[in-house]
C-alpha cells in the first residue's frame, strides 16, 4: 500500500512544497521552478495522542524497610488531544488566533463518548474552513495514518459483505445517535443500533440501479437480494451459490464475488 500509494503521491507534490534547511529558514526556490510565484502545496499531518491519569512511571530511592504505599489501579480517566501539524505553519489555527483545529477529548460513555469517523470528518471540515480563509492562494494537502477512524466509509456505502441472496428485509446497521451526534445507549450498557437501506448502484450506462423494490410492489422497501441485483445487471444467477465456504476454491463463482 505504501509502496504503490502513498509514495508516488508524495513524489508527484514534492515540487510543488517548500523547502526548509538548517542554514536558511525561508523556504527554497526548487530548482525546475523557473517562475517567482510558485503555488505551494502545504501538508498537514494529522494524529491523537491520548493520556491517562495514572499512566506513569516512579524511580526513586527508598529504604531497604520501607513499605510500598498504594497506587490507584489502572490508567484512570484518559483525556485525547487531536490536531493538524504543517511543517510550514505549526498547529493549525486562524491567523488572529481565534479559530483553532485543537481537540480535546474526555473518552467514555459518560464524557464525550468516543472519537469516531463523524469527528475526525467535523475537524477536517473545520480545518479546511480555516485554511480556505487564511491560506486561499496554496494547496493544502491532509495526512492521516490507517488507524480504523480514518478508514471508515459512508454508512449506506455499497458493500457486498453480508448481503443477502434473495430478497429480504435487510438493511445496513448503523449506531444511533442523538440530536448532538452522540451514541445513544441501551440499558445493556452497548451502543444501539438501527438498520438503514444501502446506497444504490449504477448500470453501465450511468443510470442509477435502485436495490430495494418500489413502492406498489409487493415486498416494498425490502432488499431486492443479491441475485435480482447481478439479474438486473445482466447475469446468469442460475445455480449460483451466495458464496463459497471453501476459502482455498479461488475458481469458484458466487454472487458475492460478482457483486
Amino acid at each position: 500500500m505504501t509502496k504503490n500509494t502513498f509514495i508516488p503521491a508524495w513524489y508527484k507534490i514534492d515540487s510543488e512544497m517548500r523547502r526548509w534547511s538548517l542554514t536558511n529558514l525561508s523556504p527554497e526556490q526548487h530548482e525546475d521552478d523557473e517562475t517567482d510565484n510558485q503555488r505551494w502545496t502545504a501538508v498537514w499531518f494529522h494524529d491523537e495522542s491520548t493520556f491517562y491519569a495514572h499512566n506513569c512511571c516512579k524511580m526513586c530511592w527508598v529504604l531497604r524497610d520501607a513499605k510500598a504505599l498504594p497506587q490507584q489501579k489502572g490508567e484512570g480517566p484518559s483525556l485525547m488531544v487531536a490536531n493538524f501539524i504543517s511543517a510550514d505553519y505549526g498547529w493549525l489555527c486562524s491567523c488572529d488566533g481565534k479559530e483553532s483545529t485543537w481537540v480535546l477529548f474526555r473518552v467514555g460513555k459518560g464524557h464525550d463518548g468516543y472519537f469516531t469517523n463523524d469527528e475526525i470528518l467535523e475537524q477536517t471540515k473545520k480545518a479546511m474552513t480555516i485554511l480556505e480563509e487564511d491560506c486561499p492562494d496554496e494547496d493544502h494537502v491532509f495526512v492521516f495514518d490507517n488507524a480504523t477512524t480514518h478508514l471508515k466509509c459512508a454508512d449506506d456505502a455499497l458493500s457486498a459483505h453480508c448481503m443477502p441472496k434473495s430478497c429480504h428485509p435487510w438493511g445496513v446497521e448503523i449506531n444511533v445517535k442523538d440530536v448532538e451526534g452522540k451514541l445513544v445507549y441501551g440499558a445493556h450498557g452497548k451502543p444501539m443500533k438501527q438498520k438503514i437501506p444501502m446506497g444504490n448502484g449504477t448500470f453501465a450506462d450511468g443510470s442509477p440501479h435502485k436495490f430495494c423494490h418500489p413502492p406498489g410492489h409487493k415486498d416494498a422497501g425490502f432488499f431486492k437480494g443479491m441475485a435480482t441485483i447481478l439479474t438486473e445487471q445482466g447475469f446468469d444467477t442460475l445455480g449460483l451459490k451466495a458464496q463459497c465456504h471453501n476459502s482455498k476454491a479461488f475458481d469458484c463463482v458466487t454472487c458475492r464475488k460478482l457483486v
